[in-house]
Parts: C-alpha cells; sequence; structure tokens
C-alpha cells in the first residue's frame, strides 16, 4: 500500500511539472533495432526483414520497466530505397504510466561508388500516444490508518487520460567498403546519424505545455576480418567495434562495444556511460550479448537470436537486478514490393552496396 501511494505522488509530481525531462527508451541491442534509431535502414540490404525487441529494465524491482518494439522494412529498387514500420510500446510505474508510437519509414538510396559505397536518406512520420491509468492510483484521503482503503478521494483527475500526437524524424546513414592496397581484405563500415522527435509533440495530460525534447544519435561500426590471409572459408572471423551516441535534452548515453563474429555465432560487450568521456562516475553497465544466426538450404529465409543482458555498475548496483533483452530477426531474402525484372531495378541492383561478409554471418549494423 505504502509502494502504491509512492507511485501516485511520485507521478502526480512528474505530470503536474512543466521542467521535467522526458526520455526515450534505450535498447541495447541497438543494431538488431536500426529502423528505430535511424529511419535511413529502411530497406538498406535487399529482401523484407521482420525484428522483435523486448526489453524488462531492473528487474529485482516491483515495478520494472518493459519495452518491446517491432519493425519491419522492405527495399525495392522501383522506389529508389526502401520503406517500412516501427511499432513501441513502453511501460512505466507499474503500469501507471503507458507509452505507444507507430510510425512509418521511407528511405532513399544514393550509389555514391557501385558496391562499394551509398548514402542512405531516410524520413519517418508517426503518432504516439500517452495514456494514464487513474483509478490505480491510491491518495493518503482515502486510507484508514485501522482499515485501510475505505474512502473516495477528493483528488481531481485530469479531464482526458490520454493523449495523440504526431512525431517525425529524420536521418542519414552511409555504408561503404575500406580494402588495403595488395590485400583481399575488406572492412565493411556504417556510419549515421538521426534526429528523433522534429515536430517537438506536446506530451502534456493536464492541459499544459511539455514538450518533448528532440533527440540525436550518432552511431559507427566496422566490420574487420581477422582470419588468415589466404584463407576462403566461408566462417571467416571477424571482429567489430561499435558505438552509439544518443542525447535528449541534458540526458546522454554513450555505448562503445566490441563484438567477435563466426558463423553462425556472434559474442559481445558493451560499456555504457554518461559521457562521451569515460568517467566512472558516470558509468552505467556494463553490457553482454549472444546471437545465432540460421537459415534454410537456399538462403531465402534466415533467422537470428539475440539476447543481452545489462551488469548496471551505477548507484543501482546490487538493487536493481539488472536488464534483459531478447530479439528476434526473421528475413526474407527474395521477397520485392515490385517488378524486378525492370531496367531500372536491374541497374540499381547492380550498383548496390555489397558486404563482403557471408550471408550467414549475424548482422550487427
Amino acid at each position: 500500500m505504502k509502494q502504491r501511494i509512492l507511485y501516485a505522488v511520485l507521478f502526480l509530481l512528474i505530470i503536474a511539472s512543466n521542467a521535467v525531462l522526458a526520455q526515450d527508451p534505450t535498447f541495447s541491442q541497438y543494431y538488431s533495432n536500426k529502423l528505430y534509431y535511424n529511419p535511413a535502414f529502411a530497406g538498406a540490404d535487399p529482401g523484407l526483414r521482420v525484428n522483435f525487441n523486448y526489453r524488462n529494465l531492473w528487474t529485482s524491482l516491483n515495478s520494472n520497466f518493459g519495452t518491446y518494439n517491432f519493425n519491419m522494412d522492405i527495399s525495392d529498387f522501383n522506389l529508389g530505397g526502401g520503406i517500412g514500420a516501427v511499432v513501441v510500446g513502453n511501460v512505466e510505474g507499474d503500469g501507471l504510466l503507458r507509452t505507444n508510437s507507430y510510425a512509418l519509414n521511407y528511405s532513399y538510396r544514393i550509389t555514391v561508388m557501385p558496391r562499394m559505397c551509398d548514402v542512405h536518406i531516410g524520413l519517418q512520420a508517426g503518432y504516439m500516444q500517452k495514456s494514464i491509468d487513474w483509478s490505480r492510483f491510491v491518495f493518503s484521503d482515502q486510507l484508514d490508518p485501522v482499515y485501510g482503503q475505505v474512502y473516495t478521494s477528493a483528488a481531481t483527475p485530469p479531464s482526458d487520460t490520454k493523449r495523440g500526437m504526431f512525431d517525425a524524424a529524420a536521418g542519414i546513414m552511409t555504408r561503404f567498403n575500406i580494402k588495403k592496397h595488395r590485400s583481399r581484405r575488406i572492412i565493411s563500415s556504417t556510419i549515421g546519424f538521426s534526429v528523433q522527435h522534429l515536430t517537438q509533440p506536446n506530451e502534456s495530460l493536464i492541459g499544459g505545455v511539455q514538450r518533448l525534447p528532440r533527440k540525436y544519435v550518432g552511431h559507427l561500426s566496422f566490420m574487420i576480418p581477422v582470419s588468415k590471409k589466404k584463407s576462403r572459408s566461408k566462417n571467416l572471423t571477424y571482429l567489430s567495434p561499435n558505438f552509439i551516441y544518443e542525447r535528449q535534452s541534458v540526458l546522454q548515453t554513450f555505448n562503445l562495444g566490441l563484438f567477435a563474429l563466426r558463423a553462425p555465432l556472434v559474442i559481445g560487450v558493451w560499456y555504457r556511460n554518461g559521457t562521451p568521456i569515460l568517467i566512472p562516475k558516470r558509468t552505467d553497465a556494463l553490457v553482454f550479448s549472444l546471437g545465432f544466426r540460421g537459415r534454410d538450404g537456399n538462403g531465402a529465409f534466415i533467422y537470428q537470436f539475440g539476447y543481452s543482458y545489462d551488469l548496471t555498475l551505477s548507484k543501482l548496483a546490487g538493487s536493481s537486478g539488472g536488464s534483459h533483452e531478447i530479439s528476434l530477426l526473421l528475413e526474407f531474402t527474395s521477397a520485392r514490393l515490385t517488378n524486378v525484372r525492370s531496367n531500372s531495378a536491374r541497374r540499381k541492383a547492380r550498383n548496390c552496396y555489397n558486404f563482403n561478409g557471408p550471408r550467414n554471418l549475424p548482422k550487427i549494423f
């Protein structure tokens, strides 16, 4: 009972304040949730992809945070790039506050150097809804010291416990191959930047004005082959250094990590800090991840599963229980929207960026 009273008081303080700093959910497996971070990834690879992510934050708390994400995208050379859709659901405060968002993405591909470098420019338009469950609040004037919750509260609920708003985002991403002189080894690279909540929608639930701050995301990754120079095996070993930086108002997160990949497995470790400079006092967590990628005989259907655990190193260490996250990717490599035999589609397909790793290698960017 005391816990529910505390939730009510804290939540009322949150929704009544115009100085509150909202923050979007974040995922440890950002590489399995690319459309959420950058709309430019829509249709970046041939075929249809369907992703699902679920994150359970601070599992030792009675009121932990649960976030799910569903996204899908498909490439189409006749459209000049690809289209996608993203659905995100977030539950906070023992279910008192819920946020759901639905968005459509479009990305346009520009070939800079055939099969070696391309640029993707993405736009996102969506609808976001926030709601509170007023019936679950317990106020002090409802309580009797002997009989507990027996009275009706005099607290006046807001006129509307739901609010819908338009939202938009934009991003840019480029992928390029680095080939060492007189070497068969090719380093595949990706760098991108996006801005979320371009319109800064008003998310106030009490009739005031509370603008959702814009979020800025930057990401960079490399895929570096480390197998023997003359190896022709399809199961080559790769190392992949990655980083992603997120900033929303004064809140920021810097993630730096390294993956080791050898088909069909990937393992990785990440360090998450509150600043780009690795200050120990701002350390948030270490993230450990494990992934597996499988395929059918001809490679037309591919599936990828990932699991990650956040080991909390901040002041919440020892009481949060860490965080768990799972992801599932389904990929249909031969799926198309329009006629792929048109002259335009064939020309663009020939010039499309070529990732120089085996298709059965787990994707991390």
